[in-house]
């Protein structure tokens, strides 16, 4: 049964790349951030939580209405920053993403599990040693190398 219009929903979203031994999402991070920016102005939607490993991008969101602009911020991200990162004229995302709304209850476990991605991938020893990640987002960031999370 949809919910009814205006009623807040998280969506969890995983955006994998085609060749997942690439590591475009991290050495292209602050064109990935302007397309998330970017969707979000568009959206009007809030990332809870968020890492960028190097072949994945995963987030937390939370959108006023999940029927009005999940499924079209997700294609902006990755339209957008597959339209303007260098590729060579290959495939940028792969057809294996996942987007699944999330109960308000297990949107704080959904928001461990993704700030603890880096350590799970055997990345970093914790998730503070990851730069890309949403676990940063109270500390200043030098260079917006890392996610900065609206």
């Amino acid at each position: 049964m949809p919910k009814p219009m205006g009623e807040q929903a998280h969506v969890a979203v995983i955006l994998r790349l085609n060749d997942p031994n690439d590591d475009i999402l991290i050495r292209h991070i602050r064109l990935l951030r302007d397309c998330v920016a970017l969707a979000q102005q568009r959206w009007q939607f809030e990332v809870e939580a968020a890492v960028v490993l190097p072949g994945e991008l995963q987030m937390l969101c939370r959108f006023d209405d999940i029927q009005f602009g999940a499924g079209d911020a997700v294609k902006l991200i990755t339209t957008a920053f597959a339209r303007h990162v260098p590729h060579g004229g290959t495939v940028v995302w792969s057809d294996e993403n996942e987007m699944h709304e999330v109960g308000a209850a297990v949107a704080a476990l959904r928001r461990d599990l993704i700030e603890n991605a880096p350590v799970r991938a055997g990345l970093a020893r914790a998730p503070q040693d990851w730069p890309h990640s949403s676990v940063h987002r109270a500390v200043p960031q030098v260079g917006k190398l890392g996610v900065d999370v609206a």
